[in-house]
């Protein structure tokens, strides 16, 4: 009887070590016949993400090191042993990796091709780190968290029960194995959902999955926009069980609802929503009023912790996404639809749960005081920027005529508060973002900037006081949570910074420190300056990125003492998180907890926090991937066009220039300019040996040379810089110590010269450089049908051209003749690829000849030995042994091959014939 999954499980998780197959058939009792069902059931548990397969031994997840997202109640973080990092995944399409760590502090990680093919890309892993800082390597641990389900590829029908399909995204190697299916045909793009759960993978069995559903042929800009978010870990359906729960969850707020967790009725006070013209979930609204000489502030925040309970599986997908992503023709919601759009959305002239913050501003926009509580509302309009901003301009819009003060009074407090904040020293870069306008049919029409207006200030005002008492709150009641934090930027870049500024005219001074109010001011400054945007974003990447920690340090940025995110938890994970705090410590009612408690909970808090700031930087890779891919379609046909431009980075390998028209921004290389660029880190500038410097903010004039949809890429070609035009580049000198290319046609051999221990070095001739020209490198010729290396040759003995009176030569030659080049035959001219064989042909034809002539006689003729000559030889043949006589006194008729007394002997040969040398 073979075991079932349980008890497999329990006995990998009685062992110490990862087990094999034979170590489970001896631990379980099985006989070795069962070997093959025992090996299946262990296949099925790894697909099903029951247990862990390394190499070719088992075993089970251990509790500590699961990550957040996937722990119930989001349980703390196990921490990793020494010498160990945890960390995401990231992958390059060459193979290597690079694992971040979840801090965002420290070094990255390297890990060889080898390593980084074990686990997907994004993968939340655990790699053991070796090497010292700055060159740190790692080798993969575990695979805590596969953050990638959903794959994008084109489906290709194989033989046999199985089709590959082929995934757009080049950091997956190789195809997927997936059943046959009829939900696709040959070359469609399909989703495939991985099955290969959370184990490592094995490079030899690949990826293996099943098809969800069909997206189409390719070409489809939608598929494509898929395949970016679900590279990232984000995804467009939710799981059963989580669809499951947000369906029972009733359409509308019953009146037991509205009277429990002691909240408070607003349903008469005229709350508004505003928000963009194709928004869909409303998550917060307003209402202001004056209050003696200041003003009095609610904003009410959907109460989506009412029906996300802790537990839930709502609640852990809402933890493992994090956050929404919006894109240009669709959002990733964090909740399905069913909440996000509808009960958790504040709609207008319907009954919604709420969290309140009211709050009380002095004239000068000061907190005087605030109450933060349960309520239930109704929204009495839904307005949208663009009304808002139509009325306070003066425009007649009649359906919203009628709000006019209140959307007045809401714009004097939001004028004050913004006052108030830039007094303190809050800094704002005011940068344009840039959206894509999509057209019927799915495709873009155009890019442009995103205008912000008075009416974006004015929800933005709110938001922001709503946070800050929140947080507020937080903090006088000593209370663990998640806050938004940004820290100080580092002083090495801050002054590097200033010296660029120095550069265009502005002066930065960091003598005593730099605060928030001086960075203001500066930014202040840079109004209507052509570098305005350039500099501001430069500032920007000077400066730490904002995150969510546990730990209360302040947000440098806002120049706040107190700061978390409260005022919307449809679409990001803190925020919800920040609702629930609140109404489990309105439940206490003041009760203290032991300090073992609050670390506990500060530990479980600060593992959501690192989980919602790795998402939150995903989905804004997410969206600027997404948006370049539209880019580069609305370019891929208007290659060869001129563009006015403005250079808005500079980088080692060249600078990228945003179209002033077409707001995208694409790359100029280095060496579109001609050789020798190099980046002055200091200026941030490209420096060239004629004295042209390229800077950020520089006004330019470029054609548009290639696009590439796959890699997202734009190139051009400078063909103006400050009005002046661009001269052509000379090709780049070569440098006398690099190697040359060798030529297809053989050459005198050339030294190659190189560089050792910095002294310029002669080498020989390589043997491919010496070698000799075949026939298909160089053009043949009658001189060269000669060979001009001789080899030694069997030849056969041959009637000699020249008279056989004639002196023999002292080398034998071939006779030189011109080659006919009408002969057909051994008179034909050698043709063969082979000096060598060209000399045997040669000699064959003269045998030819000489077999035809009436003459045979010997290639070397010699006088006949005369009578006396023999007579001489017999007899020293014939002397006593041990005694040399005279040739002239040796018997004549004895000897051997004499006349009469034998065979005559053929004239010895002179010399042994050895193979590769020549004659002498």
């Amino acid at each position: 009887m073979n075991p079932t999954s349980e008890q497999i499980k329990q006995l990998l998780s009685d062992a110490d070590h990862p087990l094999g197959v034979k170590e489970l058939l001896r631990l379980a009792g099985l006989h070795p016949g069962q070997q093959t069902e025992l090996k299946r059931t262990l296949r099925e548990m790894v697909r099903g993400g029951q247990i862990l397969k390394e190499g070719k031994r088992f075993r089970v997840e251990e509790p500590r090191h699961v990550s957040a997202a996937s722990r119930p109640h989001g349980g703390p973080r196990g921490h990793e042993a020494p010498g160990q990092l945890e960390g995401v995944l990231h992958v390059h399409r060459d193979g290597y990796g690079f694992v971040h760590p979840l801090s965002g502090e420290g070094d990255n990680v390297f890990l060889p091709p080898s390593e980084a093919a074990r686990a997907l890309d994004n993968d939340r892993v655990l790699v053991e780190v070796m090497g010292r800082p700055g060159r740190l390597e790692g080798r993969l641990v575990r695979v805590m968290e596969r953050r990638r389900q959903l794959v994008v590829g084109t489906y290709e029908e194989r033989g046999g029960r199985h089709a590959a399909v082929v995934p757009l995204d080049a950091s997956l190697q190789g195809p997927i194995r997936v059943p046959r299916t009829q939900m696709a045909r040959d070359g469609d793009l399909v989703k495939v959902r991985l099955g290969v759960g959370s184990q490592i993978l094995d490079a030899e069995e690949g990826l293996f999955g099943e098809v969800a559903g069909s997206l189409g042929k390719r070409g489809d800009p939608s598929a494509e926009v898929l395949s970016i978010a679900y590279g990232q870990g984000f995804n467009d359906e939710f799981p059963p069980e989580v669809m499951d729960e947000a369906d029972r969850v009733g359409p509308a707020v019953s009146e037991e609802e509205a009277r429990g967790e002691s909240r408070k009725d607003l349903r008469a006070l005229p709350l508004i929503t505003i928000d963009g013209e194709d928004a869909r979930d409303f998550d917060d609204a307003v209402y202001a009023e004056p209050q003696g000489n200041g003003w009095r502030l609610v904003v009410a925040i959907a109460d989506v912790t009412h029906y996300v309970r802790e537990g839930m599986a709502l609640d852990a997908e809402a933890l493992r996404r994090a956050t929404s992503v919006y894109l240009p023709d669709r959002v990733l919601p964090m909740l399905p639809e069913r909440l996000s759009n509808g009960i958790c959305s504040l709609r207008p002239e319907e009954d919604r749960l709420c969290m309140v913050a009211d709050m009380v501003f002095d004239a000068r926009a000061h907190l005087r005081s605030y109450e933060l509580y349960p309520g239930v509302m109704r929204s009495v309009a839904r307005c949208t920027y663009n009304e808002v901003q139509a009325v306070l301009d003066g425009e007649d819009v009649p359906h919203r005529n009628h709000l006019r003060p209140q959307f007045e009074r809401l714009l004097a407090l939001s004028r004050a508060l913004r006052k108030m904040r830039q007094g303190r020293g809050a800094i704002d870069f005011d940068l344009p973002e840039h959206k894509v306008v999509m057209g019927e049919e799915g495709q873009p029409e155009r890019m442009e900037k995103r205008e912000r207006k008075e009416s974006h200030r004015l929800i933005e005002e709110c938001m922001l006081a709503a946070n800050e008492a929140v947080a507020k709150f937080f903090q006088d009641e000593e209370l663990p949570s998640v806050y938004r934090f940004h820290g100080e930027p580092d002083e090495q870049k801050l002054a590097s910074f200033a010296t660029l500024a120095q550069a265009y005219g502005f002066k930065l001074r960091m003598d005593d420190g730099l605060s928030s109010k001086d960075l203001n001011a500066f930014v202040s400054q840079l109004e209507g300056h052509p570098e305005q945007r350039a500099l501001n974003q430069l500032l920007l990447r000077s400066m730490m990125q904002a995150v969510y920690s546990s730990t209360q340090v302040g947000h440098y940025g806002l120049a706040a003492e107190h700061y978390l995110h409260f005022t919307s938890p449809i679409r990001r994970y803190p925020d919800l998180l920040v609702h629930r705090l609140l109404k489990a410590h309105w439940v206490r009612r003041g009760k203290q907890r032991s300090a073992v408690m609050v670390e506990r909970e500060e530990e479980r808090l600060e593992a959501m926090a690192e989980q919602s700031s790795e998402r939150e930087r995903a989905a804004m890779l997410v969206e600027r991937e997404v948006i370049s891919f539209y880019a580069t379609l609305l370019m891929k046909d208007r290659v060869g066009e001129e563009f006015d431009a403005t250079v808005s980075s500079v980088t080692d390998f060249g600078f990228f220039v945003e179209l002033d028209t077409e707001h995208v921004e694409g790359l100029v290389k280095t060496d579109a300019l001609g050789f020798g660029g190099r980046l002055d880190k200091l200026l941030h500038a490209l420096v060239y040996p004629d004295g042209r410097r390229i800077r950020v903010g520089q006004k330019c004039r470029v054609r548009l040379v290639s696009v590439s949809t796959e890699r997202r890429q734009m190139d051009f070609e400078p063909l103006e810089l400050d009005s002046q035009p661009v001269t052509r580049p000379e090709p780049r000198p070569r440098r006398p110590w690099e190697r040359e290319e060798l030529p297809h046609v053989a050459e005198p051999p050339r030294h190659r010269r190189f560089v050792r221990e910095g002294q310029r070095e002669e080498a020989a001739p390589s043997r491919f450089e010496k070698r000799r020209p075949t026939p298909r490198e160089a053009p043949r010729s009658p001189a060269a049908e000669e060979p001009r290396r001789r080899r030694f040759v069997v030849r056969p003995a041959l009637a000699p051209e020249t008279p056989p009176e004639a002196e023999a030569p002292s080398r034998w030659q071939p006779p030189a003749r011109e080659p006919d080049e009408g002969a057909s035959g051994p008179d034909a001219p050698a043709k063969s690829p082979h000096p060598g064989f060209d000399r045997i042909r040669a000699l064959a034809a003269q045998s030819h000849r000489a077999a035809q002539s009436p003459r045979m006689a010997p290639a070397h003729p010699r006088e006949e030995p005369s009578p006396e000559h023999w007579a001489q030889r017999s007899a020293r043949k014939a002397a006593p042994s041990g005694k040399k006589t005279q040739r002239s006194e040796a018997p004549a008729g004895k000897r051997k091959g004499a006349p009469g007394g034998g065979k005559p002997s053929a004239p010895k040969a002179r010399g042994k014939f050895k193979p590769g040398r020549r004659s002498r």
